[in-house]
Protein backbone atom coordinates (compact mmCIF):
# COMPACT_ATOMS: atom_id res chain seq x y z
CA UNK A 1 0.00 0.00 0.00
CA UNK A 2 1.38 3.44 -0.76
CA UNK A 3 1.73 6.10 1.43
CA UNK A 4 -1.16 8.74 0.78
CA UNK A 5 0.00 11.74 2.70
CA UNK A 6 1.64 14.35 1.82
CA UNK A 7 3.91 14.26 -1.43
CA UNK A 8 6.75 15.90 -2.99
CA UNK A 9 7.69 17.92 -0.14
CA UNK A 10 11.27 19.46 0.13
CA UNK A 11 14.29 17.00 0.71
CA UNK A 12 15.60 17.62 4.34
CA UNK A 13 19.66 18.14 4.99
CA UNK A 14 18.91 19.23 8.13
CA UNK A 15 17.44 18.34 11.33
CA UNK A 16 15.46 22.61 11.50
CA UNK A 17 13.99 21.51 7.89
CA UNK A 18 10.39 21.83 7.26
CA UNK A 19 8.78 18.70 6.17
CA UNK A 20 5.89 17.46 4.91
CA UNK A 21 4.93 21.48 3.86
CA UNK A 22 4.47 22.23 7.69
CA UNK A 23 6.46 20.13 10.37
CA UNK A 24 9.22 22.05 11.62
CA UNK A 25 11.85 18.96 12.82
CA UNK A 26 13.71 20.22 16.10
CA UNK A 27 15.87 18.01 18.33
CA UNK A 28 15.93 14.11 18.45
CA UNK A 29 13.79 12.58 21.40
CA UNK A 30 13.70 8.80 20.25
CA UNK A 31 15.53 6.70 18.27
CA UNK A 32 15.13 2.96 17.24
CA UNK A 33 16.64 -0.10 14.92
CA UNK A 34 15.45 1.83 11.97
CA UNK A 35 13.61 5.19 12.93
CA UNK A 36 14.18 8.78 14.21
CA UNK A 37 11.44 10.27 16.28
CA UNK A 38 11.69 14.06 16.38
CA UNK A 39 9.95 16.99 18.12
CA UNK A 40 8.64 19.32 15.42
CA UNK A 41 6.18 22.28 15.65
CA UNK A 42 2.96 22.17 13.33
CA UNK A 43 3.25 25.26 11.71
CA UNK A 44 -0.74 24.95 11.09
CA UNK A 45 -1.94 24.47 14.05
CA UNK A 46 0.98 25.97 15.87
CA UNK A 47 1.14 23.19 18.53
CA UNK A 48 4.25 20.31 18.92
CA UNK A 49 4.10 17.26 17.78
CA UNK A 50 5.99 13.71 17.30
CA UNK A 51 7.31 13.34 13.92
CA UNK A 52 9.05 9.61 12.94
CA UNK A 53 11.73 9.15 9.84
CA UNK A 54 12.06 6.20 9.00
CA UNK A 55 14.80 6.36 5.70
CA UNK A 56 13.30 5.26 2.41
CA UNK A 57 16.47 3.30 1.63
CA UNK A 58 15.58 0.60 4.12
CA UNK A 59 12.55 -0.85 1.96
CA UNK A 60 10.15 -0.50 4.98
CA UNK A 61 6.93 0.95 3.10
CA UNK A 62 4.92 -1.98 3.72
CA UNK A 63 5.39 -1.76 7.32
CA UNK A 64 5.22 1.91 7.64
CA UNK A 65 1.86 1.03 5.43
CA UNK A 66 0.68 -1.43 7.71
CA UNK A 67 0.95 1.16 10.64
CA UNK A 68 -0.98 3.85 9.30
CA UNK A 69 -4.34 1.21 8.45
CA UNK A 70 -3.94 0.30 11.73
CA UNK A 71 -3.82 3.31 13.76
CA UNK A 72 -6.38 4.22 11.58
CA UNK A 73 -8.90 1.80 13.36
CA UNK A 74 -7.91 3.50 16.86
CA UNK A 75 -9.09 5.82 18.95
CA UNK A 76 -8.49 5.45 22.51
CA UNK A 77 -6.72 7.72 25.34
CA UNK A 78 -4.31 5.06 25.97
CA UNK A 79 -2.96 4.77 22.51
CA UNK A 80 -1.10 7.65 21.11
CA UNK A 81 -2.74 8.99 18.05
CA UNK A 82 -1.20 9.46 14.64
CA UNK A 83 -1.92 12.67 12.92
CA UNK A 84 -0.46 12.56 9.42
CA UNK A 85 1.80 10.86 7.24
CA UNK A 86 3.85 11.31 4.31
CA UNK A 87 7.48 11.08 2.57
CA UNK A 88 9.65 12.73 0.46
CA UNK A 89 12.80 11.69 -1.81
CA UNK A 90 14.61 10.81 1.44
CA UNK A 91 12.24 9.28 4.41
CA UNK A 92 8.76 8.43 5.15
CA UNK A 93 7.36 10.29 7.64
CA UNK A 94 4.69 9.46 10.65
CA UNK A 95 3.16 12.35 12.28
CA UNK A 96 1.62 11.69 15.50
CA UNK A 97 0.90 13.87 18.95
CA UNK A 98 3.80 14.52 21.21
CA UNK A 99 3.16 12.62 24.71
CA UNK A 100 6.02 15.14 26.55
CA UNK A 101 7.26 12.12 29.00
CA UNK A 102 9.26 9.48 29.28
CA UNK A 103 9.15 6.00 28.05
CA UNK A 104 8.29 3.39 30.53
CA UNK A 105 11.80 2.02 30.25
CA UNK A 106 13.21 5.28 31.15
CA UNK A 107 11.02 5.46 33.79
CA UNK A 108 11.89 2.08 35.25
CA UNK A 109 15.67 2.60 34.91
CA UNK A 110 15.64 6.66 36.60
CA UNK A 111 13.00 6.10 39.40
CA UNK A 112 11.20 2.88 39.62
CA UNK A 113 7.35 3.69 40.27
CA UNK A 114 5.62 2.52 43.59
CA UNK A 115 3.12 -1.06 42.83
CA UNK A 116 0.48 0.94 42.65
CA UNK A 117 1.46 3.53 40.07
CA UNK A 118 3.23 0.60 38.36
CA UNK A 119 0.14 -1.59 37.95
CA UNK A 120 -2.00 1.23 36.71
CA UNK A 121 0.04 2.16 34.18
CA UNK A 122 -0.16 -0.79 33.18
CA UNK A 123 -3.66 -1.01 33.39
CA UNK A 124 -4.03 1.83 31.09
CA UNK A 125 -1.70 -0.34 28.13
CA UNK A 126 -3.83 -3.48 28.45
CA UNK A 127 -7.32 -1.31 28.45
CA UNK A 128 -5.54 0.36 25.27
CA UNK A 129 -5.05 -3.42 23.79
CA UNK A 130 -8.74 -4.10 24.56
CA UNK A 131 -9.76 -1.48 22.37
CA UNK A 132 -7.10 -1.97 18.99
CA UNK A 133 -8.07 -5.83 19.82
CA UNK A 134 -12.09 -5.29 19.30
CA UNK A 135 -10.78 -3.33 16.25
CA UNK A 136 -8.71 -5.98 14.67
CA UNK A 137 -5.63 -4.86 15.63
CA UNK A 138 -2.11 -6.61 17.39
CA UNK A 139 0.40 -4.58 18.68
CA UNK A 140 3.04 -7.12 18.70
CA UNK A 141 6.13 -5.13 20.43
CA UNK A 142 4.54 -4.12 23.50
CA UNK A 143 7.85 -3.44 25.83
CA UNK A 144 8.28 -0.53 28.26
CA UNK A 145 10.44 1.10 25.66
CA UNK A 146 6.80 1.40 23.34
CA UNK A 147 4.82 2.88 26.95
CA UNK A 148 5.03 6.65 26.87
CA UNK A 149 4.12 8.59 30.38
CA UNK A 150 2.80 11.69 30.52
CA UNK A 151 2.80 13.96 33.21
CA UNK A 152 0.14 13.19 34.80
CA UNK A 153 1.50 9.35 35.39
CA UNK A 154 -0.84 7.78 32.38
CA UNK A 155 0.28 5.56 30.15
CA UNK A 156 -0.12 5.53 26.39
CA UNK A 157 0.61 2.83 24.04
CA UNK A 158 3.06 4.40 21.10
CA UNK A 159 4.76 2.32 17.90
CA UNK A 160 2.21 0.16 15.79
CA UNK A 161 5.37 -0.18 13.33
CA UNK A 162 4.96 -4.15 13.93
CA UNK A 163 0.98 -4.14 14.40
CA UNK A 164 -1.10 -6.57 12.47
CA UNK A 165 -4.72 -6.34 11.46
CA UNK A 166 -6.94 -9.78 11.09
CA UNK A 167 -7.20 -11.20 8.28
CA UNK A 168 -3.51 -9.10 6.58
CA UNK A 169 -0.93 -11.58 5.40
CA UNK A 170 2.72 -10.71 3.29
CA UNK A 171 5.23 -9.36 5.87
CA UNK A 172 3.50 -10.71 8.58
CA UNK A 173 2.05 -14.14 7.99
CA UNK A 174 2.71 -17.05 10.54
CA UNK A 175 6.56 -17.96 10.58
CA UNK A 176 7.69 -14.64 10.13
CA UNK A 177 8.91 -13.28 13.75
CA UNK A 178 9.27 -9.67 14.71
CA UNK A 179 9.04 -8.04 17.45
CA UNK A 180 11.29 -7.72 21.00
CA UNK A 181 12.32 -11.16 21.98
CA UNK A 182 13.08 -10.19 25.92
CA UNK A 183 9.33 -9.66 26.00
CA UNK A 184 7.55 -11.85 23.24
CA UNK A 185 5.33 -14.49 23.74
CA UNK A 186 6.37 -18.51 23.09
CA UNK A 187 3.95 -18.59 20.04
CA UNK A 188 5.14 -15.30 18.60
CA UNK A 189 9.31 -16.09 18.96
CA UNK A 190 8.57 -19.61 17.39
CA UNK A 191 6.08 -18.31 14.31
CA UNK A 192 3.31 -19.34 15.30
CA UNK A 193 -0.46 -17.64 14.52
CA UNK A 194 -0.19 -14.36 17.13
CA UNK A 195 -3.54 -13.82 18.57
CA UNK A 196 -4.35 -10.35 21.00
CA UNK A 197 -3.48 -13.06 23.90
CA UNK A 198 0.56 -12.10 22.92
CA UNK A 199 -0.06 -8.76 23.44
CA UNK A 200 -1.93 -9.61 26.83
CA UNK A 201 1.58 -11.99 27.43
CA UNK A 202 3.58 -9.15 27.04
CA UNK A 203 2.09 -6.62 28.86
CA UNK A 204 1.70 -8.87 31.63
CA UNK A 205 5.47 -9.15 31.42
CA UNK A 206 6.12 -5.24 31.73
CA UNK A 207 3.72 -5.46 34.80
CA UNK A 208 6.10 -8.96 36.02
CA UNK A 209 9.50 -6.47 35.35
CA UNK A 210 7.77 -3.47 37.04
CA UNK A 211 7.06 -5.14 40.49
CA UNK A 212 9.65 -7.74 40.89
CA UNK A 213 12.83 -5.69 39.03
CA UNK A 214 13.75 -8.49 36.67
CA UNK A 215 12.54 -9.87 33.41
CA UNK A 216 13.09 -13.25 33.29
CA UNK A 217 13.37 -14.01 29.62
CA UNK A 218 16.62 -11.74 29.36
CA UNK A 219 19.48 -14.37 28.90
CA UNK A 220 23.11 -13.75 28.72
CA UNK A 221 23.30 -13.54 24.90
CA UNK A 222 20.75 -12.99 22.00
CA UNK A 223 20.08 -16.42 21.73
CA UNK A 224 19.83 -17.39 25.42
CA UNK A 225 16.89 -14.97 25.10
CA UNK A 226 15.16 -16.31 22.03
CA UNK A 227 15.49 -19.51 23.60
CA UNK A 228 14.00 -17.99 27.01
CA UNK A 229 10.86 -16.19 24.68
CA UNK A 230 10.65 -19.61 23.03
CA UNK A 231 9.92 -22.04 26.33
CA UNK A 232 7.90 -19.47 27.99
CA UNK A 233 8.79 -20.61 31.42
CA UNK A 234 8.01 -17.94 33.40
CA UNK A 235 8.42 -18.19 37.47
CA UNK A 236 5.52 -17.35 39.48
CA UNK A 237 5.45 -14.04 40.70
CA UNK A 238 4.78 -15.11 44.25
CA UNK A 239 8.34 -16.52 43.77
CA UNK A 240 9.64 -13.25 44.44
CA UNK A 241 6.58 -11.01 45.70
CA UNK A 242 5.08 -13.51 47.87
CA UNK A 243 3.33 -10.21 49.28
CA UNK A 244 1.25 -9.47 46.71
CA UNK A 245 -2.40 -10.00 46.62
CA UNK A 246 -3.25 -13.58 45.54
CA UNK A 247 -5.73 -12.42 42.90
CA UNK A 248 -3.48 -9.66 41.21
CA UNK A 249 -0.59 -12.54 41.40
CA UNK A 250 -3.15 -15.29 39.82
CA UNK A 251 -3.78 -13.17 37.05
CA UNK A 252 -0.25 -12.33 36.92
CA UNK A 253 0.74 -15.93 36.37
CA UNK A 254 -2.48 -16.51 34.56
CA UNK A 255 -1.46 -13.89 31.57
CA UNK A 256 2.17 -15.40 31.25
CA UNK A 257 0.82 -18.95 30.88
CA UNK A 258 2.75 -21.15 28.18
CA UNK A 259 -0.36 -21.70 25.76
CA UNK A 260 -2.68 -18.29 24.44
CA UNK A 261 -5.86 -20.28 25.13
CA UNK A 262 -5.03 -20.14 28.91
CA UNK A 263 -4.55 -16.49 29.46
CA UNK A 264 -7.82 -13.78 30.05
CA UNK A 265 -8.22 -11.42 27.64
CA UNK A 266 -7.27 -7.98 27.57
CA UNK A 267 -10.26 -6.21 28.90
CA UNK A 268 -10.19 -9.48 31.80
CA UNK A 269 -6.34 -8.79 32.60
CA UNK A 270 -7.23 -4.99 33.02
CA UNK A 271 -10.23 -5.05 34.66
CA UNK A 272 -8.29 -7.12 37.59
CA UNK A 273 -5.13 -5.16 37.58
CA UNK A 274 -7.01 -2.07 38.16
CA UNK A 275 -9.17 -3.25 40.73
CA UNK A 276 -6.53 -5.34 42.87
CA UNK A 277 -3.89 -2.12 42.35
CA UNK A 278 -5.83 -0.26 44.64
CA UNK A 279 -4.62 -2.60 47.48
CA UNK A 280 -0.90 -1.91 46.31
CA UNK A 281 1.42 -0.03 48.62
CA UNK A 282 2.24 3.40 46.69
CA UNK A 283 6.03 2.97 47.61
CA UNK A 284 7.92 0.03 46.04
CA UNK A 285 7.31 -3.12 47.75
CA UNK A 286 9.85 -5.17 49.24
CA UNK A 287 10.91 -7.97 47.26
CA UNK A 288 10.49 -10.68 49.12
CA UNK A 289 12.33 -13.87 48.14
CA UNK A 290 10.47 -17.33 50.13
CA UNK A 291 13.02 -19.56 51.13
CA UNK A 292 11.49 -22.01 48.88
CA UNK A 293 12.07 -20.38 45.16
CA UNK A 294 14.81 -20.43 42.49
CA UNK A 295 17.62 -23.48 42.60
CA UNK A 296 17.22 -23.33 46.73
CA UNK A 297 14.58 -26.46 46.98
CA UNK A 298 17.19 -28.27 44.61
CA UNK A 299 20.10 -27.63 47.14
CA UNK A 300 17.68 -28.51 50.13
CA UNK A 301 16.56 -31.94 48.63
CA UNK A 302 20.00 -32.60 47.35
CA UNK A 303 21.66 -32.29 50.72
CA UNK A 304 19.07 -33.75 52.52
CA UNK A 305 18.93 -36.78 50.51
CA UNK A 306 22.17 -36.75 50.83
CA UNK A 307 22.50 -36.84 54.86
CA UNK A 308 19.59 -38.65 55.12
CA UNK A 309 21.12 -41.92 52.75
CA UNK A 310 24.38 -41.40 54.40
CA UNK A 311 23.01 -41.76 57.91
CA UNK A 312 20.84 -44.77 56.97
CA UNK A 313 23.79 -46.53 55.61
CA UNK A 314 26.50 -45.31 58.19
CA UNK A 315 23.90 -46.84 60.92
CA UNK A 316 21.54 -49.85 59.65
CA UNK A 317 24.77 -51.30 57.30
CA UNK A 318 27.83 -50.10 58.64
CA UNK A 319 28.96 -49.19 55.30
CA UNK A 320 32.22 -47.88 56.61
CA UNK A 321 33.11 -44.56 55.25
CA UNK A 322 33.37 -45.33 51.89
CA UNK A 323 30.62 -47.04 51.30
CA UNK A 324 28.27 -44.05 53.54
CA UNK A 325 30.06 -41.48 50.86
CA UNK A 326 29.38 -43.23 47.91
CA UNK A 327 25.37 -44.12 49.17
CA UNK A 328 25.40 -39.96 50.53
CA UNK A 329 26.31 -39.15 46.89
CA UNK A 330 24.22 -41.04 44.94
CA UNK A 331 21.31 -40.08 47.23
CA UNK A 332 22.06 -36.81 47.33
CA UNK A 333 22.18 -36.44 43.00
CA UNK A 334 18.96 -38.29 42.89
CA UNK A 335 17.75 -36.12 45.20
CA UNK A 336 18.86 -32.76 43.63
CA UNK A 337 17.37 -34.10 39.80
CA UNK A 338 14.16 -36.10 41.48
CA UNK A 339 13.45 -35.74 44.88
CA UNK A 340 10.19 -37.99 45.13
CA UNK A 341 12.11 -40.90 43.42
CA UNK A 342 14.81 -40.09 46.02
CA UNK A 343 12.70 -40.13 48.33
CA UNK A 344 11.03 -43.87 47.53
CA UNK A 345 14.46 -44.78 47.67
CA UNK A 346 15.22 -43.85 51.05
CA UNK A 347 12.15 -44.91 52.87
CA UNK A 348 12.87 -48.75 50.91
CA UNK A 349 16.57 -48.08 52.24
CA UNK A 350 15.46 -47.50 55.79
CA UNK A 351 12.69 -50.16 55.73
CA UNK A 352 15.83 -52.94 54.51
CA UNK A 353 18.12 -51.35 57.09
CA UNK A 354 15.52 -51.89 60.12
CA UNK A 355 13.48 -55.45 58.48
CA UNK A 356 15.54 -57.84 60.50
CA UNK A 357 15.94 -56.22 63.87
CA UNK A 358 12.38 -54.62 64.14
CA UNK A 359 9.72 -56.45 61.47
CA UNK A 360 6.76 -54.74 62.70
CA UNK A 361 8.19 -50.97 63.08
CA UNK A 362 9.49 -51.18 60.11
CA UNK A 363 6.19 -52.13 58.15
CA UNK A 364 3.99 -49.56 60.11
CA UNK A 365 7.27 -47.22 59.36
CA UNK A 366 6.62 -48.15 55.51
CA UNK A 367 3.20 -47.49 55.21
CA UNK A 368 3.30 -44.50 56.52
CA UNK A 369 6.20 -43.04 54.34
CA UNK A 370 4.59 -44.52 50.85
CA UNK A 371 1.29 -42.90 52.37
CA UNK A 372 3.17 -39.72 52.50
CA UNK A 373 4.93 -40.52 49.55
CA UNK A 374 1.70 -40.76 47.21
CA UNK A 375 -0.11 -37.62 49.02
CA UNK A 376 3.31 -35.48 48.37
CA UNK A 377 4.57 -36.46 45.28
CA UNK A 378 2.55 -33.69 43.40
CA UNK A 379 4.41 -31.35 45.65
CA UNK A 380 7.62 -32.35 43.89
CA UNK A 381 10.83 -31.07 46.06
CA UNK A 382 8.83 -30.67 49.14
CA UNK A 383 8.29 -34.42 49.47
CA UNK A 384 11.70 -34.94 51.15
CA UNK A 385 11.02 -31.60 53.83
CA UNK A 386 9.15 -33.33 56.37
CA UNK A 387 12.53 -35.87 56.77
CA UNK A 388 14.05 -32.43 57.78
CA UNK A 389 11.30 -32.26 61.10
CA UNK A 390 12.88 -34.48 63.38
CA UNK A 391 16.57 -33.12 62.21
CA UNK A 392 15.80 -29.60 62.88
CA UNK A 393 14.11 -30.42 66.20
CA UNK A 394 17.40 -32.87 67.39
CA UNK A 395 19.11 -29.40 66.81
CA UNK A 396 16.63 -27.50 68.90
CA UNK A 397 15.53 -25.57 65.83
CA UNK A 398 12.31 -27.29 65.51
CA UNK A 399 10.38 -23.46 65.07
CA UNK A 400 12.21 -23.26 61.35
CA UNK A 401 10.75 -26.51 59.95
CA UNK A 402 7.63 -23.92 60.20
CA UNK A 403 9.31 -21.29 58.60
CA UNK A 404 10.52 -23.67 55.36
CA UNK A 405 7.32 -25.76 54.82
CA UNK A 406 5.32 -22.13 55.44
CA UNK A 407 7.21 -20.60 52.40
CA UNK A 408 6.08 -23.42 50.19
CA UNK A 409 3.96 -21.19 47.20
CA UNK A 410 0.63 -22.98 47.72
CA UNK A 411 -1.94 -23.68 51.31
CA UNK A 412 -2.45 -26.86 49.58
CA UNK A 413 1.94 -27.55 49.56
CA UNK A 414 1.74 -25.75 53.19
CA UNK A 415 -0.77 -27.73 54.68
CA UNK A 416 0.95 -31.01 53.21
CA UNK A 417 4.23 -29.68 54.52
CA UNK A 418 3.00 -29.26 57.92
CA UNK A 419 1.05 -32.32 58.72
CA UNK A 420 3.78 -34.66 57.27
CA UNK A 421 6.45 -32.82 59.17
CA UNK A 422 5.02 -33.48 62.87
CA UNK A 423 3.65 -37.01 61.75
CA UNK A 424 7.40 -37.84 60.73
CA UNK A 425 9.03 -36.27 63.82
CA UNK A 426 6.22 -37.78 66.01
CA UNK A 427 7.10 -41.45 64.56
CA UNK A 428 11.06 -40.26 64.72
CA UNK A 429 10.42 -39.10 68.69
CA UNK A 430 8.06 -41.72 69.89
CA UNK A 431 10.53 -44.33 67.99
CA UNK A 432 14.21 -43.24 69.30
CA UNK A 433 13.43 -41.04 72.06
CA UNK A 434 13.90 -37.16 72.61
CA UNK A 435 14.60 -34.78 75.19
CA UNK A 436 11.99 -32.37 74.13
CA UNK A 437 8.80 -34.15 72.80
CA UNK A 438 7.01 -32.38 69.74
CA UNK A 439 8.02 -28.63 71.31
CA UNK A 440 7.28 -29.41 74.93
CA UNK A 441 9.55 -29.90 77.81
CA UNK A 442 8.72 -33.84 78.51
CA UNK A 443 11.65 -36.30 78.17
CA UNK A 444 10.58 -39.42 75.76
CA UNK A 445 12.55 -42.72 75.78
CA UNK A 446 12.18 -44.36 72.52
CA UNK A 447 10.25 -46.89 72.11
CA UNK A 448 13.14 -48.74 69.42
CA UNK A 449 14.73 -51.65 72.69
CA UNK A 450 10.85 -52.84 73.40
CA UNK A 451 10.23 -53.28 69.56
CA UNK A 452 13.24 -55.47 69.06
CA UNK A 453 12.46 -58.61 67.03
CA UNK A 454 8.48 -57.71 67.37
CA UNK A 455 6.18 -59.08 64.62
CA UNK A 456 2.93 -58.00 65.90
CA UNK A 457 1.66 -54.81 64.39
CA UNK A 458 -0.40 -54.40 67.19
CA UNK A 459 1.93 -54.77 69.96
CA UNK A 460 4.45 -52.39 67.87
CA UNK A 461 1.16 -49.38 67.64
CA UNK A 462 0.37 -49.99 71.23
CA UNK A 463 4.59 -49.45 71.91
CA UNK A 464 4.62 -46.37 69.80
CA UNK A 465 1.43 -44.93 70.95
CA UNK A 466 1.62 -45.07 74.46
CA UNK A 467 4.29 -42.20 74.70
CA UNK A 468 1.72 -39.78 73.11
CA UNK A 469 -0.80 -41.46 75.50
CA UNK A 470 1.48 -40.40 78.50
CA UNK A 471 2.06 -36.96 77.29
CA UNK A 472 -1.19 -35.67 74.97
CA UNK A 473 0.38 -32.11 75.20
CA UNK A 474 2.31 -33.38 72.40
CA UNK A 475 -0.35 -33.57 70.33
CA UNK A 476 -0.97 -30.04 71.22
CA UNK A 477 2.76 -29.33 70.04
CA UNK A 478 1.72 -30.92 66.78
CA UNK A 479 -1.46 -28.57 65.99
CA UNK A 480 1.22 -25.69 67.28
CA UNK A 481 3.32 -26.46 64.41
CA UNK A 482 1.11 -26.62 62.08
CA UNK A 483 -0.68 -22.83 63.03
CA UNK A 484 2.86 -21.66 62.81
CA UNK A 485 3.52 -23.30 59.41
CA UNK A 486 0.34 -22.25 57.71
CA UNK A 487 0.63 -18.10 59.65
CA UNK A 488 4.48 -17.87 58.58
CA UNK A 489 3.07 -16.38 55.01
CA UNK A 490 1.40 -13.65 57.04
CA UNK A 491 4.80 -12.42 58.32
CA UNK A 492 6.63 -12.77 54.84
CA UNK A 493 3.09 -11.13 53.24
CA UNK A 494 3.46 -7.92 55.29
CA UNK A 495 4.14 -4.64 54.44
CA UNK A 496 7.20 -3.08 54.91
CA UNK A 497 6.45 -1.08 58.20
CA UNK A 498 4.58 -3.87 59.35
CA UNK A 499 7.14 -6.99 58.74
CA UNK A 500 9.16 -6.83 62.09
CA UNK A 501 6.42 -6.25 63.94
CA UNK A 502 4.46 -9.73 62.23
CA UNK A 503 7.90 -11.65 63.06
CA UNK A 504 8.39 -10.46 66.85
CA UNK A 505 4.48 -11.48 67.54
CA UNK A 506 5.16 -14.87 65.32
CA UNK A 507 8.07 -15.75 67.52
CA UNK A 508 6.63 -14.06 71.03
CA UNK A 509 3.37 -16.50 70.21
CA UNK A 510 5.84 -19.65 69.84
CA UNK A 511 7.45 -18.78 73.46
CA UNK A 512 4.40 -18.49 75.04
CA UNK A 513 2.96 -22.04 73.40
CA UNK A 514 6.24 -23.46 74.37
CA UNK A 515 5.75 -22.41 78.00
CA UNK A 516 2.47 -23.42 78.39
CA UNK A 517 3.04 -26.83 76.90
CA UNK A 518 5.05 -27.63 79.62
CA UNK A 519 8.38 -26.09 78.21
CA UNK A 520 8.83 -23.64 81.63
CA UNK A 521 10.08 -19.94 80.86
CA UNK A 522 13.59 -20.04 80.38
CA UNK A 523 13.43 -23.31 78.51
CA UNK A 524 10.95 -22.33 76.10
CA UNK A 525 12.79 -19.08 75.21
CA UNK A 526 16.07 -21.58 74.88
CA UNK A 527 13.56 -23.91 72.61
CA UNK A 528 12.06 -20.41 70.50
CA UNK A 529 15.12 -17.70 70.45
CA UNK A 530 17.44 -19.06 67.28
CA UNK A 531 14.53 -19.76 65.23
CA UNK A 532 12.81 -16.55 66.54
CA UNK A 533 16.43 -14.58 65.47
CA UNK A 534 16.08 -16.19 62.26
CA UNK A 535 12.49 -15.64 61.59
CA UNK A 536 12.84 -11.96 62.75
CA UNK A 537 16.30 -11.30 60.53
CA UNK A 538 14.54 -12.81 57.57
CA UNK A 539 11.47 -10.04 58.39
CA UNK A 540 13.78 -7.09 58.67
CA UNK A 541 15.53 -8.30 55.00
CA UNK A 542 14.26 -11.03 53.11
CA UNK A 543 16.67 -13.41 51.67
CA UNK A 544 17.84 -13.16 48.14
CA UNK A 545 17.97 -16.46 46.49
CA UNK A 546 21.45 -17.90 46.05
CA UNK A 547 20.95 -17.45 42.28
CA UNK A 548 18.28 -16.30 40.13
CA UNK A 549 16.64 -18.38 37.52
CA UNK A 550 19.05 -17.70 34.59
CA UNK A 551 20.58 -14.26 34.27
CA UNK A 552 17.21 -12.88 35.18
CA UNK A 553 18.07 -9.18 34.50
CA UNK A 554 15.27 -6.51 33.54
CA UNK A 555 15.50 -5.27 29.66
CA UNK A 556 14.28 -2.14 31.27
CA UNK A 557 16.09 -1.37 34.25
CA UNK A 558 19.43 -1.56 32.31
CA UNK A 559 18.52 -0.25 28.83
CA UNK A 560 17.17 -1.18 26.01
CA UNK A 561 16.54 -5.26 24.88
CA UNK A 562 16.08 -7.34 21.90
Amino acid sequence: MPITGHRNAPTRTQPQARVLGRYDLMEVIGRGATSRVYRALDRATGREVAVKEIPVDLGLEQRVAAEIRAAARLEHPGMVRMLDWGEDHESLYLVSELVDGPSLERVYADAPPGDRATAEMVADVLEALDHAHERGVIHRDIKPANILVDDRGHAMVADLGVARLSGETGMTQTGGVVGTMAYMAPEQATGEQVTGAADVWAATLVLYEGLTGRNPLLGASPADTARRAALGEIPPIRNLRPDLPTRLAKAIDAGLARHPDARPDAHRMAQIVREEARALPEGRGRRAVALLSGPTPMILTGVGAALLGGLIAERGFSTGALGTAGIALIAGAIGAWRAPLAAAGLIVLAGAATATAAPALTGIALVIGLLLLLTGARYGRLVLLPALAPVLAAFGMLPVYALLAGSARTTAARVWSAIAGVITLLLWQVTAGANAFVFTGWEVDGAWGSLQGVKSPQAAGEALIAPITAHPQALLGCLIMVVATLTWPLVIGARDGRRVAAGVMWSAGLVIAAGLLGGGGLEAVGAVLPSAILAIAWAARPWRAFTRDGAGRSASFTGTAG
